[in-house]
């Protein structure tokens, strides 16, 4: 989606435009009984009013008044139907975008922000759509509708009524260049406190633990505190220059109210003439003053809009990509080389291939480069120089979908959805029956633990799988993997953060998920993949060795050193001192 800020905000108003149009045929409506009115003071001061005239007077005020009623009602509700129309719309195509979005954007973009933007901007436009804009409708019709009526029964008395309005709209133009550094500074403390927010609610565990020891707190009341700041900061910075406006504004009601005299005295308007002008003078200068201070929620939303855009705006990752089913083969990596961030090379001038339905390992150092291989693989970055293919394709050019449908990946942390079990399992195939479910939890090793629950299948996990332990989400993720039977597999240590009964279960279940598959593990106990086809040795983002266990005991000193200090370690043990 290639929307800019100006057509974002010109198709939100358009879809209002209705609304508009029937707030505008209320106001005219509540405005006519005043001329209504004044024409039967006229016709009392001299003597031609009749009780017909009276009834036929009379009636017309009350008609003008239950149209101005209905229409207002009926302007509001269709006003209110557009913006949450137009909330919904938002928030769907925000969504469906955030989705085509590589894996980058979401590195490079808080969760704070995101949710603050989903959630809080998108509410100010339907604030400004069902709220704002009525109003600034009616601040702007009634003033029109005033001076045109005023240069119908006099232009003097017109152009002395909005002689000041050149003033009010150039001083607008200077306030808004005066306070737009003051609300950018608001906007980001609003983004910068929520982001804060949502971090600390996350850690909260972290920041019990640390109790007193912790510093996150003061850091998130800082930045409430600097929010609070601000908003105190744009509130005073919008009231006092905004009571300027005003008396710029009423100064206009003055200027009327003399020249109205002058031509009073003169004889050159009539006593009804003169108190009509003036009453519509006063409606013109308050309602004109309400104008001036909506202003300031027009801004709020044009902030708003460029929150939304600033998501937008970003090209999809996949967009000319097209979908289609590709044959799994070998992969291959040449020449890649990539850095989160370009002038720090993480993978530097890398060479390799993972043969078809061949069992790899990737060890190495920590930030030596092998989760960036994987995550390059499954294309959450691309790389910055080189290509990585499958069968031959470049994996660039595939979409999404097809590439989503050769691999699958197993991590060590296991994100399950606040949802049944059967569904979390679904996920992996959505057309899924619940016998392939049954069997895939079966080869997963997890049938009989989810049969022992009460209500089986349909246990509400909780979030993120809150009500399972570690081993029991593990082997549900598998059972989704299962389910997808994807042609490539990449493990990222899925067993190393669990118990050994756990662990036996798990390694059981990946030995289903792994028949016939391509096997990429990211491996941190050496132990467990000495049988592979391939090790690959990584060392400050460069291959430093590859080829089978026994070769890499011969030929590298890294490799070697490696299994020599895994050994101390599962060798190490606690021993009393005495």
């Amino acid at each position: 989606m290639k929307n800019n800020h100006a057509m974002l905000e010109k198709n939100l108003k358009r879809n209002s435009l209705a609304s508009r149009i029937l707030m505008a045929i209320s106001v005219t409506a509540g405005i006519v009984p005043l001329f209504i009115v004044i024409r039967m003071i006229s016709l009392l001061t001299n003597d031609e009013m009749t009780i017909e005239k009276i009834l036929i007077y009379g009636a017309g005020v009350g008609i003008c008044q239950i149209i101005k009623a209905l229409f207002y009602a009926l302007s509001m509700w269709k006003a209110h139907e557009s913006a949450y129309a137009s909330l919904a719309k938002i928030r769907i195509h925000m969504i469906e975008h955030l989705k085509q979005l590589s894996f980058s954007f979401f590195q490079k973009r808080k969760i704070g922000d995101l949710t603050n933007i989903i959630n809080h901007d998108v509410d100010k436009v339907e604030l400004y759509l069902a709220h704002g804009l009525p109003e600034i409708t009616i601040a702007a019709l009634i003033p029109s509708i005033i001076a045109i009526g005023l240069l119908i029964i006099d232009w003097r008395l017109a152009l002395a009524l909005i002689s000041t309005v050149p003033l009010v709209f150039l001083y607008q133009i200077l306030l808004n260049k005066l306070a737009a550094s003051k609300f950018e500074h608001y906007v980001k403390s609003t983004k910068k406190m929520s982001e804060d927010l949502l971090e600390y609610i996350a850690t909260m565990p972290v920041i019990k633990a640390f109790s007193k020891e912790e510093k996150r707190t003061n850091i998130v009341l800082a930045s409430m505190q600097d929010y609070i700041s601000w908003v105190k900061n744009v509130t005073v910075g919008i009231a006092f220059p905004m009571t300027l406006a005003i008396m710029i504004m009423e100064a206009g009601f003055l200027v009327l109210a003399v020249v109205g005299s002058w031509l009073l005295g003169n004889h050159e308007i009539s006593v009804d003439t003169f108190v009509l002008a003036v009453i519509l003078g006063g409606i013109f200068s308050s309602t004109f003053a309400k104008f001036t201070a909506f202003h300031h929620i027009q801004i709020i939303f044009q902030n708003a809009v460029s929150s939304i855009n600033s998501v937008m705006n970003v090209e999809p990752a996949y967009e000319n990509s097209l979908s289609i089913s590709y044959k799994t083969g070998s992969i291959v990596f040449k020449d890649v080389s990539f850095g989160y961030e370009r002038e720090n090379k993480v993978l530097d001038q890398v060479n390799l291939e993972f043969k078809k339905n061949s069992v790899n390992a990737i060890v190495g150092a920590s930030g030596s480069g092998k989760t960036t291989i994987a995550n390059l693989l499954m294309r959450f970055w691309e790389p910055d120089s080189g290509v990585v293919t499958i069968n031959g394709i470049d994996i660039n050019n595939m979409s999404e979908q097809s590439l989503s449908g050769l691999v699958s990946v197993v991590q060590q942390e296991t994100f399950l959805f606040n949802m049944s079990i059967e569904e979390n399992i679904r996920i992996g195939k959505k057309d899924a029956t619940k016998e392939e479910i049954i069997q895939a939890a079966k080869d997963a090793q997890i049938h009989d633990m989810i049969m022992q629950l009460p209500r089986g299948y349909n246990t509400i996990v909780g979030e993120s799988g809150a009500k399972l332990s570690g081993g029991e989400k593990q082997r549900i993720s598998i059972a989704r993997m299962i389910l997808k039977n994807a042609p490539i597999i990449i493990l990222d240590e899925a067993t190393s953060a669990i118990d050994a009964s756990n662990e036996y279960l798990i390694q059981k279940a990946i030995d289903h998920l792994s028949k016939n598959k391509t096997i990429i593990t990211i491996a941190h106990h050496l132990n467990t993949i000495v049988k592979a086809d391939q090790i690959i040795v990584m060392e400050d983002g460069k291959v430093a060795a590859k080829g089978p266990h026994e070769t890499l005991l011969q030929d590298s000193k890294l490799y070697k050193k490696m299994i020599e200090e895994q050994a101390n370690v599962d060798n190490w043990e606690i021993k009393e001192v005495i």
